[in-house]
């Protein structure tokens, strides 16, 4: 009787609740919070990386002059500077033209520069890839193609592992009918 008496006693005391309880959910209330915080850093990082895309991809068909490989790294070195990014940054850049006789792409020229990820420059034979990512054009009208990658490892470790941001924009030069590509024997670039 005495112990049932001090159980039962011991049952409505309420002394630490609130200790106890803090102390079994501040662990999961901090987990989330930092979840949180990391995929909010995500998705700023994300959008950091789409506005420099478009940033490089407007520059490059504002472009008048010839292009080559030194300007292609140079613009690798912008995108590195916009998304203030630790980690390496990989650009590639495709021009294309619509033919509409034939309804094909006809490839011009393609560049890339920077990271180590196995992204190499579009060929003749290749580009097709593309295709599902080009808008509806006009015949003979071109298309440069800015693709971007920019590594990304999250601020905690919450199960995402670390990976690239991808960006594709395509867009139509400006000022001319034709990005020019300078490989050292264009007339046209001289």
């Amino acid at each position: 009787m005495r112990l049932s008496r001090i159980f039962k006693s011991f049952q409505r005391h309420e002394d630490g609740v609130l200790s106890t309880e803090a102390a079994l959910i501040m662990p999961v209330l901090l987990f989330a919070y930092l979840g949180l915080f990391s995929f909010y850093d995500g998705f700023r990082t994300q959008n950091i990386n789409v506005r420099a895309s478009y940033t490089i991809s407007d520059m490059l068909t504002r472009e008048t002059d010839c292009v080559d490989d030194f300007y292609i790294a140079g613009l690798n070195d912008i995108l590195s500077v916009l998304t203030q990014s630790k980690y390496p940054t990989i650009l590639r850049v495709t021009a294309l033209t619509y033919e509409e006789d034939t309804d094909e792409l006809e490839f011009h020229w393609s560049s890339v520069d920077g990271g180590t990820g196995g992204i190499t420059e579009y060929t003749e034979g290749n580009f097709s890839a593309l295709e599902p990512d080009i808008p509806t054009m006009a015949d003979e009208d071109m298309v440069i193609i800015v693709e971007t990658w920019s590594g990304y490892v999250p601020i905690f470790d919450v199960g995402v592992e670390s990976f690239y941001f991808e960006n594709l924009v395509a867009t139509r030069p400006r000022f001319g009918q034709i990005v020019k590509w300078d490989d050292g024997s264009n007339p046209a670039c001289v």
